[in-house]
């Protein structure tokens, strides 16, 4: 569109401030990272995991001896590639140092002597101590790099809280409740089916087709916990890489609590059904083990199904604020004025 001096205000406004950003160089590893900064990095990184080695070796123990923490090994990698996801935003993010990183490392010390202290004296678990590795950490990266590094890296660095081990007694009291209610949700779908079958707690006796009755137990294994922990992780993991508003990232990360929980309902009913039609070998070992595996199909189906539920409610939320605002515009505005460039948009 030319103006009355002929002059094209349409080409020289329309879509300028998107062409500059979208025509900014992306910065490189080397110019975002120049060797002072990596050698320094490297420094401080090294002297946190010499550290902190002692810890590191208990929960790697943990992981390799524990089969309710073997996901521990993919946790710490998955963080690497969350960092490697948003890479862009961290070359570009502005870098300078901050002294509120001390006073954060400090407090993540503290953390890590504390946790020592309850564990010699009221808490035997070094979990405490273990979480005082993220502050630490995070102290680390705001010192060295700022805030708005910070900003970016804050997620996959508190991501590795799912690979610390709880204690014992801790896990144990969050399998029980867990237990039980696999249990009943899982005997009440079941009745429904028509299976004869008594809920005891974690208990379950039914009578198969053939008439024999079967005592079943919901053990700790079977509780869910392991389920929770990856669908908690997993929710993460996707509010982190998709670009969404922060209510939509919180709801992801906690519908991964009702959705383990209902996917280890399911587990329980298909290997409660295995034992009603008169097949135990389908409930045990291998084939119970390859059911759990399994249930991060549903899993991965309900977390999408969310996620496409509400991204479509946020669009169109927003579509009617935009018909709204273009309502109240008058028609030289709509077709194009001076805050368009003159251009119709």
């Amino acid at each position: 569109m030319n103006d009355k001096n002929g002059h094209d205000t349409g080409k020289a406004s329309e879509g300028s401030l998107a062409e500059m950003v979208a025509e900014t160089p992306a910065l490189t590893f080397g110019q975002s990272f120049p060797p002072e900064t990596c050698a320094r990095i490297a420094i401080l990184a090294g002297l946190l995991v010499w550290l902190n080695f002692w810890q590191l070796r208990i929960m790697v123990r943990t992981w390799m001896d524990n089969p309710n923490w073997s996901h521990g090994f993919l946790i710490p990698l998955f963080s690497i590639y969350f960092l490697y996801s948003r890479r862009d935003e961290l070359f570009m993010a502005k870098r300078r140092t901050c002294f509120w990183g001390l006073g954060l490392m400090l407090a993540g010390i503290l953390i890590v002597m504390g946790g020592v202290y309850t564990y010699q004296t009221i808490y035997r678990s070094y979990w405490p101590s273990h979480l005082g590795i993220i502050p630490v950490i995070m102290g680390l990266v705001l010192y060295l790099a700022g805030p708005r590094v910070l900003r970016v890296a804050w997620v996959p660095i508190a991501f590795l809280v799912f690979a610390m081990p709880l204690a014992g007694t801790t896990y144990e009291q969050i399998a029980l409740p867990l237990q039980n209610l696999a249990a009943m949700a899982s005997g009440a779908v079941l009745k429904l089916c028509g299976v004869d079958i008594v809920v005891k707690a974690s208990e379950l006796t039914l009578v198969s087709v053939s008439g024999v009755t079967r005592h079943l137990t919901v053990a700790e294994a079977c509780s869910g916990v392991r389920m929770l922990v990856a669908f908690m992780a997993l929710g993460v993991a996707m509010a982190y890489l998709d670009d969404k508003p922060i209510w939509q990232r919180v709801t992801l990360v906690l519908m991964g609590v009702p959705i383990a929980v209902a996917c280890n309902v399911l587990r329980v009913v298909i290997t409660s059904t295995a034992y009603v039609q008169d097949k135990p070998e389908f409930g045990k070992d291998f084939m119970h083990s390859f059911t759990g595996m399994l249930m991060l199909i549903p899993a991965l189906l309900m977390l999408w199904g969310l996620s496409w539920l509400l991204q479509s409610l946020f669009v169109a939320d927003e579509e009617e604020e935009k018909d709204g605002y273009d309502k109240g515009l008058p028609s030289s505005a709509k077709d194009g004025s001076a805050l368009t460039g003159g251009a119709r948009t």
